[in-house]
């Protein structure tokens, strides 16, 4: 998310045979109930359309941990994501002027549940925690806090750069008679692109949009981006596994990037409150995106049930 969290996307989720036309699987309204207020939290299901959910908090560059203090980590994290792996981002350095540029490994070690669905990993310079399998919001809050505390208790947390929470849903509804979705029904047509343009016949299939929202002064922004798709958000080779099987059909993509700097170049001291306050105001712009993306009909449908 350059202002992202987490990894881009493609993903998807089959409707039951006797899906009516126009109406949303029950797994799906579940889901999208998730992102709505004032709703049963406990009755969300760990179905599509929610692809991953990702946390990132970047902080000052830090040494890699040791054997002893990745050991008591890992005795920390038992519960919740036992299995330890080796992992690495690779990015491209230049070296001397006209040369070629060079991969640059950063590894790190990333912590997994037994289901491989939820992930935390430690980076030099980021704590970064995702899940396939979202829940609620309080939940996943939850699993962040306790990987967060558990490094916080091995080796200090000497300030934040940047708090980011992202969410990377699909909409998947029911095609019409002549196998087309009619996305207006569903989605706000100010999302909608050029789809009454049909040049030589043809039919506009895929487009995606950016919208960028900040506060005046530095502070939170807020950055979506959306379109159709067909298939699935996430990478096939993603190292999560998604908890549905893969489609290949169409899904509109709501891909929500909330995230907080701090003002004035400052770095602040890491607190625990202020962190867990900081999610919460992150998660509220994320909410009201959702709800004024949608339609009042994919509402009418989450809420119906």
């Amino acid at each position: 998310m350059g202002a992202q969290t987490g990894a881009r996307s493609r993903a998807h989720r089959r409707f039951p045979p006797d899906a009516r036309s126009g109406d949303l699987s029950k797994a799906t309204w579940l889901c999208l109930l998730s992102m709505l207020p004032e709703t049963n939290q406990d009755e969300v299901q760990p179905n599509a359309p929610v692809a991953l959910v990702t946390v990132e908090i970047r902080h000052p560059t830090t040494d890699s941990l040791t054997e002893s203090a990745n050991r008591e980590l890992k005795h920390l994290l038992i519960n919740d994501l036992p299995i330890e792996r080796q992992a690495q981002d690779v990015s491209w350095g230049m070296t001397a002027p006209g040369g070629a540029p060079t991969p640059v490994a950063d590894r790190f070690v990333r912590y997994v549940n037994r289901d491989n669905t939820t992930a935390a990993s430690l980076k030099n310079q980021a704590i970064v925690v995702e899940t396939t399998a979202y829940r609620s919001f309080e939940a996943f809050t939850d699993v962040v806090m306790r990987v967060v505390d558990a490094r916080a208790q091995v080796s200090s947390i000497v300030g934040l750069e940047r708090i980011g929470l992202r969410f990377v849903l699909e909409i998947r509804v029911p095609a019409g008679v002549d196998g087309r979705i009619t996305w207006s029904n569903w989605i706000d047509e100010q999302l909608l692109g050029p789809q009454r343009f049909t040049p030589g016949g043809l039919v506009l299939t895929e487009w995606q949009g950016a919208a960028v929202y900040r506060e005046l002064q530095p502070g939170k922004s807020l950055i979506v981006r959306y379109g159709p798709g067909m298939g699935q958000a996430l990478d096939p080779n993603y190292h999560l596994r998604r908890i549905t099987p893969a489609q290949t059909g169409p899904f509109f993509l709501l891909d929500i990037d909330s995230f907080w700097t701090p003002s004035g170049g400052s770095i602040p001291e890491y607190n625990r409150d202020a962190l867990v306050s900081t999610f919460q105001d992150l998660y509220g712009p994320a909410q009201v995106v959702f709800q004024e993306m949608i339609t009042s009909r994919l509402k009418d449908e989450l809420l119906r049930q």
